[in-house]
């Protein structure tokens, strides 16, 4: 009789982030109070795993973009550690970044001015394939043709200029410059907010298409709940620099465990009206705290309608709960 063959080894992960850390100074020294420090990003910790998709959640301002210009390093971090590919790229220079950019690379929320408007379109898709070398001008050329045809856009529209373009296409435009390299991983930071909905989707199956295809892996930055969960493997939730829960998409949209996950679901439109009818909508009370003068303890114990004492004064740690996700809550909901 055979044996039994070991069971698989877990797959390393792609990207770890460990404890990170970035501060902001602003304001002026000469201003009534001088410099003060903003703490956008606050000991963020999670990994991402190769060929899936982290969709990482958030109000506007709770630190989701400062996150994913870290991760590619167009901010230096003020603490904690990031690895890629098992290589601490943390504080490593532009040098050192070098190699490792072709394979870590970002798709930026805005079309209408993440391209410079008086380039072609050909040359903006080509600048990466040039600035690291990779190629003679007539396989730069073919390749170029390659990454428009693989996003839908056409051989004659190389030769125009960005202004020429609608959103979308805008949008198609600036994945293909990202993919010109054949990265691994792809931090798409809400790549789909500046567009309209119909569009939105055209997007976001276009992205589906080329990780089916390609074999990537994306973080896929968004504040339109409904967006995440129809393309991400696991979800994050952030709130004021820190991540509050992560786990699996279903899972997490299902049965939330931190109050402020429920609170974002339960806005979440739905299309049925009896469905809204019986769904029970959480308002918060009062605003997002500011990021320079934070809470203690839990960040979210002023919104929240189960805080006590223990959440006024002691942060909760990310840990972990026998579902295999991840709450910072002193009294999670499940």
């Amino acid at each position: 009789m055979n044996a039994t063959p070991p069971a698989p080894a877990a797959a390393a992960p792609l990207l770890e982030v460990v404890q990170l850390g970035k501060r902001f100074k602003v304001g002026s020294a000469f201003a009534r109070g001088g410099r003060r420090e903003v703490q956008a990003v606050d000991e963020v910790s999670f990994k991402v795993l190769p060929g899936e998709t982290l969709g990482l959640v958030g109000e506007s301002g709770c630190g989701k973009s400062t996150l994913a210009r870290c991760i590619v390093r167009l901010h230096d971090c003020t603490s904690g550690a990031l690895r890629f590919e098992g290589r601490d790229i943390t504080h490593l220079g532009a040098r050192a970044m070098r190699p490792i950019r072709p394979r870590l690379q970002m798709v930026f929320q805005d079309p209408y001015t993440s391209l410079n408007p008086r380039r072609r379109v050909g040359d903006l898709i080509a600048e990466p394939l040039r600035v690291h070398g990779r190629r003679s001008r007539a396989e730069v050329a073919e390749r170029v043709r390659e990454l428009a045809a693989l996003v839908g856009l056409l051989p004659e529209q190389l030769s125009r200029f960005p202004h020429e373009f609608s959103g979308g296409q805008r949008q198609r435009i600036g994945i293909a410059r990202a993919l010109a390299l054949e990265p691994r991983l792809i931090v798409a930071d809400e790549p789909v907010s500046a567009l309209d909905v119909s569009i939105q989707a055209q997007i976001v199956n276009l992205l589906a298409e080329l990780q089916e295809r390609l074999g990537l892996t994306y973080l896929f930055i968004a504040h339109d709940l409904s967006v995440v969960r129809q393309v991400s493997t696991r979800t994050a939730v952030m709130y004021l620099g820190s991540i509050v829960e992560i786990g699996a998409t279903d899972t997490l949209y299902e049965q939330p465990a931190h109050p402020y996950t429920a609170a974002l679901i339960s806005a979440v439109p739905v299309p049925s009206v009896a469905a809204s009818a019986r769904r029970h909508k959480i308002v918060l009370a009062g605003d997002p705290p500011s990021p320079l003068d934070p809470p203690s303890g839990c960040r979210f114990h002023p919104r929240c309608a189960v805080a006590t004492q223990v959440c006024r004064s002691v942060r909760p740690p990310l840990l972990g709960l026998a579902d295999g996700r991840a709450v910072a809550c002193h009294h999670p909901l499940v």
